[in-house]
């Protein structure tokens, strides 16, 4: 499940970038604009759960989940998961603002069946169109490219490759 709201917390971030197609491509911006608050609900869950968990998040699932503190120290094979996933559900229910959740009607207890189903629900269906959009992406930008021919440019392209001098990443640089 991680995995699943990473990539489209990145495809958040993709789309970030791609609305500039969005004039000559329609159907493109057509996609986005439904999938536009749960991507940016995803982007939410990876930054304060997935791609790092932040100690507020730590903190609040504490206050939500007072059992949690059981868990910590305790002979349960199993704790790191069930920490990560009152963690997840506490997640879920801080995406919220002065007005209440952003997304789903109430608070989400993910050991509530219905719950779970209409969360799991969520994920299964901004997924999917998700893929739909990145597909529609691909298609649209496809002009914007220069694509080497594989074979044609393989001997330059290696060459080239042999010549690759890695460094540290900086995340925004180009």
């Amino acid at each position: 499940m991680r995995h699943i709201i990473l990539e489209i917390a990145n495809i958040a971030d993709l789309t970030t970038i791609s609305k500039g197609l969005f004039k000559d491509h329609r159907k493109l911006g057509e996609l986005h604009k439904p999938l536009s608050k749960s991507l940016e609900f995803f982007k939410y869950i990876r930054n304060v759960y997935v791609g790092h968990l932040v100690p507020d998040l730590t903190d609040k699932t504490f206050e939500w989940m007072p059992q949690a503190n059981m868990v910590i120290g305790g002979t349960e094979p199993d704790g790191g998961i069930t920490i990560s996933w009152f963690a997840l559900e506490t997640a879920i229910n801080t995406y919220a603002d002065d007005d209440g959740h952003k997304i789903f009607e109430s608070d989400t207890d993910l050991n509530y069946p219905p719950d779970l189903e209409r969360f799991l629900n969520f994920l299964g269906e901004t997924a999917l169109r998700s893929l739909a959009y990145v597909t529609q992406l691909i298609e649209a930008s496809g002009d914007s490219f220069d694509v080497p021919d594989i074979k044609a440019d393989m001997i330059e392209l290696a060459m080239k490759a042999g010549d690759t001098d890695f460094k540290f990443l900086r995340k925004g640089k180009r």
